[in-house]
């Protein structure tokens, strides 16, 4: 009999929803850190045949001791946190690599899943490009209040942000971060808490807004071809200007 294949058994990706993953740490002292402490960067990466990197995540302890990094210390993280975190991060992910049950998630399909939803539905698949490309970002008609108020008031306490962007993206919304120069990996960390905060309180859900990271070029250049930012932070305004006049 022919031993399956890596992704032979893998399930559907509606059914990864509510599972429970277990993501291996750069660390190996035995200890099980708090999740919600971690960024993704202390996350075990792992590399494919085109040199592409990707989170690595485990269905179970046994595929994780059978094809996971040996000794590694993990965590346990719900589906859709890993998810969600990984789309802000913008990285793949790749869950049971190497086992029959093998799931490789393209960036793009992270946001449907984050959110719940099955990407495969026929009004997912209305909302995004072919499989594994970024939900197109739409400009919203409106922006709801007091959402958009107390989304607004929030950034102007994070000294952090330099500007945001807030669009539609699918079913959900999407607020695109530029960080300040100087940020380090944890700021964006605080920001994305305290923006879900709100989007709990108003919208019902976090999941129904994406924070993404914009430190990627390409990313940073989608968002601002597609709409002017929500908002700019008042030193950046006056930056600009600077630059416009020789100031």
């Amino acid at each position: 009999m022919t031993e399956p294949k890596p992704g032979d058994l893998a399930p559907r990706l509606d059914q990864l929803i509510d599972r429970e993953l277990l993501v291996p740490i750069r660390s190996s002292s035995g200890e099980s850190p708090d999740a919600e402490r971690l960024s993704t960067d202390a996350y075990r990466h792992g590399t494919d045949d085109e040199g592409s990197r990707f989170i690595a995540a485990f269905s179970s302890v046994d595929v994780l001791r059978d094809f996971g990094p040996p000794g590694s210390d993990h965590v346990r993280l719900p589906a859709r946190d890993l998810f969600e975190r990984a789309d802000a991060a913008q990285e793949r992910v790749v869950i049971d690599p190497g086992a029959p049950t093998q799931v490789d998630i393209a960036a793009g399909v992270l946001p449907f899943l984050a959110a719940g939803i099955d990407p495969n539905r026929p009004d997912a698949l209305r909302a995004r490009h072919p499989l594994g490309d970024m939900p197109p970002l739409e400009v919203p008609e409106q922006v709801p209040d007091p959402f958009g108020r107390e989304l607004r008031a929030a950034l102007e306490d994070l000294p952090q942000v330099a500007r945001a962007w807030l669009l539609r993206a699918g079913t959900a919304w999407t607020a695109g971060i530029q960080m300040v120069p100087d940020a380090v990996l944890g700021d964006f960390d605080a920001v994305r808490n305290r923006l879900h905060a709100v989007a709990t309180e108003h919208l019902g859900s976090r999941r129904l807004l994406a924070v993404t990271d914009l430190r990627a070029p390409a990313l940073l250049a989608t968002y601002d071809a597609t709409a002017a930012p929500f908002y700019v932070r008042r030193d950046e305004h006056k930056g600009i200007f600077g630059r416009l006049f020789g100031g």
